[in-house]
């Protein structure tokens, strides 16, 4: 087992060290950072890489669920409210993006880590000393890092800084929240995004990436084709779909009084076979009707 018995610099220089943390600390908070988001991202085929500097000279936010997220999403991310947690800005990634910690020279004297914990831990900055295989980077955070991919599995991991005397730092703002997401987007793997009818996307508040389909096409792959959408029932009919049934149009028409047809396009009980093929009747008597015809049609006898 590795000794991760982290040798702190003599108190003098610790002391300064943390004071001139707490101050810049103190001008990003004032400052009310607001972490930049796209809400919404499409999956891209290649791994990205991701450099997150660990620094409280940038990128701190204070709440939780308030400006580290911005806008209205607070409401669909938790029901649990606003806390006032300082942390590095959350990050969203891809199943098999690459994460590299990049740390600041100026907390490379004190030797510190980082901790996989869970969220209440992360709100809390509590360290469990006696779990060092929840460690990220062996015995010491220095200069580049890149996180292994078991610390990157699906779902939000919770990432602290660690020191040997106390999680200062981590209460400062220097902790991490990662959501890795995986794509539904594939029937069968290695086929077509959506059918080749839609993107895979991902919202900001979204655990996954799912299909946004192209009309006139729906399904969880963008697979079957919405048959209503081109309105083929006319007279003010009513459209259902009817996938995987018999009917060949893969829809069916529930026509209103008097009219009858597959389209709603033919009268009850008229005495002769008269059709508007590319219209809507008008002026409906018992045995009389007028075809009022879409461009560029034209009525005939």
């Amino acid at each position: 087992m590795i000794d991760c018995k982290i040798q702190l610099p003599k108190m003098a220089n610790k002391s300064v060290m943390l004071l001139s943390l707490v101050v810049l600390h103190s001008t990003v908070i004032n400052g009310k950072m607001t972490c930049k988001w796209q809400l919404v991202e499409e999956w891209h085929t290649q791994p990205s890489s991701y450099v997150v500097n660990w620094t409280l000279s940038e990128n701190i936010c204070t709440d939780f669920y308030g400006d580290c997220w911005f806008g209205d999403v607070n409401t669909k991310m938790s029901p649990l409210g606003n806390q006032v947690v300082p942390q590095i800005c959350p990050l969203q990634i891809q199943l098999g993006d690459i994460l590299v910690i990049s740390s600041e020279p100026s907390l490379q004297s004190p030797e510190i880590n980082l901790m996989n914990v869970s969220e209440a831990s992360f709100i809390d900055c509590m360290q469990n000393a006696t779990t060092e295989d929840q460690l990220l980077f062996g015995c010491k955070l220095k200069g580049m890092h890149t996180v292994n991919s078991q610390w990157l599995s699906v779902g939000t991991h919770y990432f602290i800084t660690v020191m040997a005397n106390g999680p200062s730092l981590c209460q400062l703002g220097l902790r991490l929240n990662v959501t890795v997401k995986e794509q539904f987007c594939q029937e069968p793997l290695h086929s077509e995004f959506c059918s080749g009818h839609g993107k895979c996307l991902s919202e900001v508040w979204s655990k996954v990436y799912s299909c946004h389909c192209q009309p006139p096409f729906s399904g969880k792959y963008c697979q079957e084709v919405d048959a209503c959408s081109h309105k083929p029932c006319e007279n003010n009919g009513s459209c259902i779909n009817k996938r995987g049934k018999w009917n060949k149009q893969g829809y069916e028409c529930i026509c209103h009084p008097p009219f009858t047809g597959i389209n709603c396009s033919e009268i009850i009980d008229q005495c002769q076979p008269y059709v508007c093929f590319h219209g809507n009747y008008s002026n409906i008597t018992t045995n009389s009707f007028i075809c009022e015809c879409d461009e560029p049609f034209s009525a005939q006898e």
